[in-house]
């Protein structure tokens, strides 16, 4: 291996490389004409040192990056991207040097890359007379002292050196950081990788992982899927410009606009366009790709299709909250979120027939701050496509989705609406009642028709206005309240990892029970009702623990206390445990929080005390966890359960290969 070999299996840059070698650190085999080279065999075993912490290399501080993790946000380009390396390259010397960019002087390096993608493109370099054989320096610098000229491209790149004199001093101090070869590849944005990349060495925490992954960007822009080449496009929080780079070959450079509110990342995506579309002119991109607050600034004008990803979670002023409440009718209550506005703007700014399409968290689906947006899309629009991504943002705890939806002018309907999730995709060939409060459309035709037997069967109860619902304990300061020692004036607490289908476990946690200390409780008598049911808050699924021992929970274990006239609490803690009611709540509400409406919702079906009993009988079993054989007693019960709803044997399959992934023991 050569030394440019090794450096880069090993994360360092070759100046790192050389030092090493002049220090011991690294041995050669042997020389090569003068030239270092190494075995495969040793650079493997001195990596496998590397990161198990065993060499002395990484008692430098600059060097724990190799084994920490510490760097670019990798998933924003695709995996075939030579640049990467070029970015890692410039990152590891940045760390060396201890240095952490100023924003001017994170201009400068944006700018000397750009001047290194220009050179790269031959008709380019060709018509401006730059010979690269003939110049010794920094491209960057001879390009600040004007000695080479890209014409008309020039604006673009000045736009980001805010100081000649200063950026010549600062490639002068650091001409190793000048000296990476950046080329342009089509479409990756590689200046949005050093801008991002760059930005996150200061606090060391992974902010770019909120830029949205190229993998994702292409799903976006994908000509299957999106249709761009024909009428303008938008992108009203550009960033630097990965969408627009994305876009499919045969879109035209005058229907590109973009938007941004930081004027470095405007900067960079002109740069991009000008890359990518090389007939464009600066002036058009210019005045196509600009500096704006798309939530407060008019466009003035209307849009075939708007794409992207919308700022989540954006912080906002009291003052610029009062403003936005003026224009939105989506921003109510004390903390809207900005995605719910970027959604409303865009509809209003939509030709008739044009579409949308944004990465957006699953959240405004279902969750009941978005109920206005999700009003509002379903007045005058209909949603043609949701693509469930999952947890595919870096670092970042929040399912996502991309939503695409027509401006239709007309109330919505599901039929033609396209769901898919990454393993499986179908179509909704029905019109279905669409309810603001939740927007799922998880279920196939033939499951949204089980569902509405499920819903509609017979004598069904529910336990909406017939139970009472109770938050476990929200101590304040569980490290005080809360001991791992019984003593004689505390008492066992459960909290949701304790709570099993039917039953409980000892959880090994005593609290003393003094409501004035805690910061939220409920009224005793919830805890110390005769029967009760315990369920998990946070979960995927239905667990219903039955509990007459008056135990205390903690808000991570809530109580319910059903109150049915002439339904035992223990045929309702079988229904509610039941695949029957599985299969219900996760093709109706997708959540990983068991809410008090959920729950509400669910049918439980009127039946004879006789009837019950049976069922009674064998909960009791799973109650009592004394039997060898809990799978076969579920099975037993889930089939009187579907008798009890009367499913025919294909709706009971249906049901079994739906939730036949959940753990039915939990």
């Amino acid at each position: 291996m050569t030394l440019k070999d090794v450096c880069s299996e090993l994360s360092i840059s070759y100046a790192t490389g050389k030092n090493w070698v002049k220090l011991g650190k690294l041995i050669p085999q042997e020389m090569q004409g003068g030239v270092p080279c190494f075995s495969v065999d040793y650079i493997k075993g001195l990596k496998e040192e590397i990161s198990a912490g065993r060499n002395d290399a990484l008692k430098s501080r600059r060097n724990k990056r190799f084994i920490s993790g510490i760097g670019m946000y990798n998933s924003y380009v695709s995996g075939k991207c030579r640049g990467k390396k070029d970015v890692d390259n410039l990152l590891l010397m940045l760390q060396e040097k201890e240095l952490t960019p100023s924003a001017d002087e994170l201009g400068y390096i944006l700018a000397s890359c750009a001047v290194r993608m220009f050179l790269g493109l031959n008709y380019i370099s060709h018509a401006f007379g730059y010979r690269e054989d003939a110049q010794k320096e920094s491209p960057f610098l001879t390009y600040l002292r004007r000695d080479v000229s890209f014409g008309k491209y020039d604006v673009l790149i000045d736009a980001l050196i805010t100081d000649r004199a200063r950026a010549s001093s600062f490639v002068t101090e650091n001409p190793e950081i000048f000296d990476i070869s950046f080329t342009y590849e089509e479409k990756e944005d590689i200046l949005g990788l050093i801008y991002i990349s760059c930005k996150n060495l200061g606090s060391r925490k992974a902010k770019g992982s909120y830029y949205t992954p190229g993998s994702i960007v292409k799903k976006v822009t994908d000509k299957e899927n999106a249709r761009l080449d024909q009428g303008s496009i938008l992108d009203p929080c550009c960033g630097t410009g990965n969408f627009l780079l994305q876009l499919p070959d045969n879109v035209k450079a005058e229907n590109v606009y973009g938007c941004d509110i930081d004027p470095v990342s405007v900067f960079v995506t002109r740069i991009n366009m000008a890359l990518r579309f090389p007939q464009a002119e600066p002036e058009l991109i210019i005045k196509h790709i600009t500096v704006r607050n798309y939530l407060t600034e008019p466009c003035g004008r209307k849009f075939d299709h708007i794409i992207g990803n919308p700022p989540w979670g954006y912080g906002y002023t009291d003052s610029e909250k009062a403003q936005l409440r003026r224009s939105y009718k989506s921003a109510v209550g004390s903390c809207f979120d900005s995605f719910d506005l970027f959604v409303e703007k865009a509809l209003a700014d939509l030709e008739p027939d044009g579409d949308l399409t944004f990465v957006l968290p699953k959240a405004i689906l279902n969750v009941k701050s978005h109920r206005e947006v999700r009003a509002l899309i379903k007045e005058k629009t209909s949603i043609e496509r949701i693509e469930y991504l999952g947890e595919a943002f870096d670092k970042v705890n929040c399912p996502s989705i991309i939503l695409k939806i027509r401006n239709t002018k007309e109330e919505m309907t599901t039929k033609g609406l396209v769901i898919s999730d990454g393993r499986v995709s179908f179509t909704i060939d029905t019109d279905r009642s669409v309810d603001t409060d939740n927007f799922t459309f998880l279920s196939t035709d033939e499951e949204y028709s089980l569902l509405e037997k499920i819903k509609n069967v017979r004598d069904a109860r529910f336990l909406l206005n017939n139970a009472d619902f109770a938050l476990g304990i929200v101590t304040g300061n569980n490290k005080e309240f809360i001991l791992e020692e019984k003593t004689s004036d505390n008492e066992m607490v459960l909290k949701g990892a304790d709570i099993f289908k039917y039953r409980y476990r000892q959880s090994g946690a005593y609290i003393t029970f003094k409501p004035e200390s805690f910061q939220q409780v409920a009224p005793e008598c919830y805890y110390r009702e005769k029967e009760k049911l315990f369920y998990r808050f946070i979960s995927n699924q239905l667990v219903f623990a039955y509990d007459d021992k008056q135990t205390l929970s903690l808000n991570s274990c809530n109580v319910l206390i059903p109150r049915i006239p002439g339904l035992y609490i223990k045929y309702v803690l079988a229904i509610l445990n039941s695949s029957v009611a599985q299969f219900f709540y996760t093709k109706n509400f997708d959540s990983v929080k068991v809410l008090r409406a959920h729950i509400e919702s669910i049918p439980i079906p009127f039946v004879d005390e006789g009837k019950q009993k049976e069922l009674i009988e064998q909960a009791d079993k799973l109650i009592r966890d004394r039997e060898t054989d809990r799978e076969s007693i579920y099975n037993s019960l889930d089939e009187m359960i579907f008798d009890i709803f009367d499913l025919t044997e294909t709706e009971r399959k249906l049901i079994r290969s739906s939730v036949e992934n959940y753990n039915r023991f939990l």
